[in-house]
């Protein structure tokens, strides 16, 4: 856990333990494979209105889909591969204040918020925070749906209840 006497800033600590929470997936002896993951997010795409198939990945490493009020995120990672799915909790105009973003993660570490099998995240090169989990290896089709689905349940929950909570102790939420 995140410790201010560490004297890493927290930005760094929490893409840190992003990264190697996903690294884990070198440990795994099936990597997802690029076809499997493009399957298994159009899948999911197609059963929720939305364009999926074979195309995707194939221009880049993110895919991006509204759920409902819910923006969702898939990244295919080939050197791991992993496929990393992320629901959206807040995107900050400008950097955090110093102390807001430990204050999320100390509200998760204290096991107060449904991540729904995610884990919290700080992305700082889009200002954003978000629910992740990543598949090392295939699941079945409607297991993933069902896990998205309470994903992008969760990050709502976040973003109506928690972010107001995080922020109510007297400074004003930012934009």
């Amino acid at each position: 856990m995140y410790s201010r006497e560490s004297g890493m800033p927290f930005a760094v600590y929490a893409y840190a333990a992003s990264v190697l929470a996903r690294a884990c997936a070198c440990a795994h002896t099936e990597a997802m494979k690029r076809e499997e993951a493009a399957q298994t997010v159009g899948t999911f795409l197609e059963a929720n209105g939305a364009r999926g198939g074979a195309g995707l990945f194939k221009g880049g490493d993110v895919v991006g889909v509204m759920l409902g009020r819910a923006e969702l995120f898939f990244e295919y990672d080939e050197d791991a591969g992993t496929l990393h799915c992320a629901a959206l909790i807040y995107r900050f105009r400008r950097e955090p204040r110093p102390g807001r973003l430990q204050r999320f993660f100390q509200y998760d570490a204290g096991g107060a918020a449904d991540l729904s099998g995610g884990s919290l995240e700080y992305r700082e090169e889009t200002r954003s925070l978000l629910l992740g989990r990543t598949y090392l290896e295939p699941v079945p089709r409607a297991e993933f749906a069902a896990d998205m689905k309470r994903l992008a349940e969760a990050s709502l929950v976040w973003a109506d209840d928690i972010v107001e909570r995080v922020s109510a102790d007297g400074e004003p939420r930012e934009s």
